[in-house]
């Protein structure tokens, strides 16, 4: 459930340590994140259900099945409101290496799948499967049910063939309504699924729970107050000496500030890496990049790495490709944003560190871009850069002759079979060899898809930050 709250009741317990600001000031929403998906109990099976009983399920549900050959199937149910037809899409085509690249995919439905199956659609091609629902007259949800092996699925509802929607009783973890998929969690099988991945590793609940908040930053430089997601470990402490670490988390080039708390399972995976003390207790804050008018700020930089300081070139529309219209273009208020303003706000309203060591930046896709940007134009504000499935398609256009480049801890994550991969990420790790700076790389199976990105957010706060 959505609750908005004053920040003195999220905080009455706390003492505010010396030059804190009061919470009492600013109006927060807190989400609780652990109940915004759907999973399975750790005891349902199928047999537990009579057929008139299964029938009358209202919500989607996962459920051990002998049948199934992952060893779980899931149910999806959909209240009917007088639609003529329903039908459910979600992330979910499985592949193998020998029939995977940038531009080609087994495609194989859930329905069909076998041991040894992955998660992956090609790149320039992407389709989902979209099944229709069968609907129940007597009950009157719609329902249709599959085998899914392990992993977090966001999934939607397509109604009369036209309009997607989240799923109206499983509604993903946000707070402006905004977020088009659902998440459904479904364990891994060592047995049944022994040959393929278990994309379920962090998922799962935990029992040191963090908080995630949202709120919305005053800004001049963007001309509107930007919202962002921010994450709050477990025992948070105002008073903790030095302040806490933080990582700034962007999103591609139709998301928004809910993405990575909702498709990106972010509180779930970064409590489990916390209580296992695969990462030390940090916040994270997740932005919006998309302005009020939906326009995505690339946030270019001069060949020097200097701001530019004059809007260039007009909107261009991803309608034709996206089912979330959104334009891009070459602007540069993002380093004064996030510099002149977010990182002030942040260091005003919470306890975080300072040091620009204990500052990480990332993002994918787009949001990847955009790392590349702060890092030519910010490199001795950030201990840490992450670019998830992009970079840049022109590095050699900018001076990677400054020593401050290779101050910071920079890494390449990014699927093998992203369009991306040839297109920015292996130019511009090229440039940086040629140049002296040194870098890491994550490679994983998958191309431009929410399960590479989940894996390298867990490489990125287990192998990366604070090392």
């Amino acid at each position: 459930m959505l609750k908005k709250v004053l920040l003195t009741a999220l905080t009455a317990s706390m003492v505010l340590g010396a030059g804190q600001m009061a919470f009492a000031e600013n109006e927060f929403v807190e989400v609780d994140y652990q109940t915004h998906f759907i999973k399975w109990d750790g005891e349902t099976t199928e047999e537990d259900f009579t057929e008139e009983e299964f029938n009358n399920l209202t919500l989607t549900t996962v459920y051990r099945s002998e049948e199934s050959p992952t060893g779980y199937k899931v149910t999806f149910r959909f209240k009917d409101e007088g639609y003529e037809t329903v039908e459910l899409a979600g992330e979910w085509y499985y592949s193998e290496p020998y029939y995977s690249s940038q531009n080609s995919a087994a495609k194989i439905h859930p329905t069909e799948w076998y041991n040894g199956c992955l998660i992956h659609t090609d790149d320039v091609n992407p389709v989902r499967p979209f099944d229709q629902m069968e609907l129940n007259e007597e009950t009157g949800y719609w329902a249709y049910t599959m085998p899914l092996a392990s992993g977090t699925y966001c999934y939607q509802f397509r109604l009369d063939g036209t309009k997607t929607i989240s799923d109206p009783q499983n509604l993903p973890t946000e707070y402006r309504g905004l977020e088009a998929y659902s998440q459904v969690l479904v364990p891994y099988d060592a047995e049944k699924q022994s040959l393929s991945p278990d994309y379920s590793v962090y998922q799962d609940n935990c029992e040191e729970r963090g908080r995630i908040l949202f709120a919305e930053v005053p800004s001049e430089a963007l001309g509107y107050d930007a919202p962002i997601g921010i994450y709050l470990p477990y025992g948070y402490d105002e008073n903790k000496e030095g302040g806490y670490k933080y990582l700034i988390l962007g999103h591609g080039i139709a998301g928004f500030e809910s993405n990575w708390t909702a498709q990106g399972m972010l509180g779930n995976i970064t409590d489990n890496l916390i209580a296992e003390g695969l990462v030390e207790p940090m916040i994270v804050i997740t932005t919006n990049n998309r302005d009020k008018d939906g326009i995505y700020f690339c946030s270019t930089v001069n060949a020097d790495g200097s701001r530019i300081t004059s809007i260039d070139g007009e909107p261009v529309s991803n309608a034709a490709t996206s089912s979330i219209p959104s334009y891009s273009k070459q602007v540069s208020q993002a380093q004064p944003y996030v510099i002149d303003e977010l990182i002030p706000w942040l260091e005003e309203h919470f306890n975080v560190s300072k040091e620009a060591k204990d500052r990480a930046f990332s993002g994918l896709s787009a949001g990847a871009m955009a790392t590349f940007n702060m890092y030519m134009s910010n490199p001795e504000d950030f201990g840490y850069f992450y670019m998830m499935s992009g970079a840049n398609a022109d590095p050699t256009s900018y001076d990677l002759t400054r020593e401050s480049l290779k101050v910071p801890s920079v890494t390449f994550g990014i699927g093998i079979y992203d369009r991306l991969f040839f297109g920015q990420v292996n130019p511009t790790q090229n440039a940086f060899a040629a140049n002296g700076i040194p870098f890491t790389t994550k490679y994983v199976f998958g191309a431009h898809r929410w399960h590479v990105w989940r894996e390298l957010y867990i490489d990125l706060l287990t192998r990366i930050l604070w090392k």
